[in-house]
């Protein structure tokens, strides 16, 4: 599965989701020339930065300080991220629960689950997209 930036504030990287702790500051130089500004950080792991020109999103991987490497994010919305991972069940029953109507509550249950296996917690959830859809 792809990395993504799922917007505002969460990393997914090799099959795992992860909180990002807001920076700004220097993120390094794109490869278009232009400034990278620092989004935030992931314990001090893997940065995240976007160009000031370009607006291309990457993250910057260390290892004890030491840069590994690093790649492009593709940015989405906190939906758009669940439709990839999630049946339509699942989603739909997420969904319902978020709008305070009855919900297959099996479905609900795998799609927790399946939250919990990449490090997403339900409430987290629900309560993105309790914003998203108060938008």
């Amino acid at each position: 599965m792809r990395s993504y930036l799922i917007k505002p504030s969460t990393l997914f990287f090799e099959n795992r989701a992860y909180r990002i702790e807001p920076a700004n500051g220097f993120g390094g130089f794109c490869k278009c020339g232009g400034f990278m500004n620092q989004l935030g950080w992931v314990n001090n792991w893997v940065m995240i930065a976007e160009c000031e020109s370009c607006w291309k999103v990457e993250a910057f991987v260390y290892d004890n300080f030491k840069f590994v490497k690093r790649f492009e994010l593709e940015v989405i919305g906190i939906i758009d991220f669940l439709k990839e991972i999630l049946t339509e069940s699942e989603l739909d029953s997420i969904f319902r629960k978020v709008k305070g109507l009855s919900y297959n509550y099996s479905s609900f249950s795998r799609a927790k689950k399946k939250l919990e296996e990449i490090n997403l917690d339900i409430n987290f959830i629900l309560n993105e997209l309790r914003t998203e859809f108060s938008k």
